[in-house]
Formats: C-alpha cells, sequence, structure tokens
C-alpha cells in the first residue's frame, strides 16, 4: 500500500512504482549524478528485486543519455567559438 508522503512541498505516494521501477530510477539518478555509493546501493537492490543484467545496462544507458547530450552541446558551443 502507498504511503503519503511530502518532500520539498512536493505530495506523493512512496509504494506508488513497484520496488524494481523505483530502485532503477535511484540507480540511473546516482549514476547522473556520479554519486558511486548511492549508484551501487541501488544497483544492488534492483538486482534483488529482480532485475537482470540486460535491464541494469538499459538504466546506465538511460542515465548516461541526457548526461552525454549536455556534454556534446556544450562541446559544439565551445568549438563554435
Amino acid at each position: 500500500m502507498a504511503k503519503q508522503m511530502e518532500f520539498f512541498d512536493i505530495q506523493y505516494k512512496e509504494g506508488s512504482l513497484d520496488a524494481k521501477t523505483a530502485e532503477f530510477i535511484k540507480f540511473a539518478v546516482n549514476l547522473a549524478i556520479g554519486h558511486e555509493h548511492g549508484a551501487k546501493l541501488h544497483r544492488d537492490r534492483a538486482r534483488k528485486c529482480g532485475a537482470s543484467e540486460d535491464e541494469v545496462t538499459e538504466a546506465v544507458v538511460y542515465a548516461v543519455r541526457p548526461v552525454a547530450a549536455k556534454v556534446r552541446n556544450f562541446a559544439k558551443a565551445i568549438i563554435a567559438k
């Protein structure tokens, strides 16, 4: 059952996502911000929730895409000057 929660004035129901999906989101965000401990923690928790290695790899790609796009756009801007 989802539990009503609040975080920075955002009302939400914790537990609305299935556990594996929640762990994948936390894993991907920790990868994107470069937080090694959090990335490993949530990768392992996703695996405990039944995540396959293909699913872990797909989550990595989703985490890398916006970061890579930002670097690409920054590099294009620098090169253009």
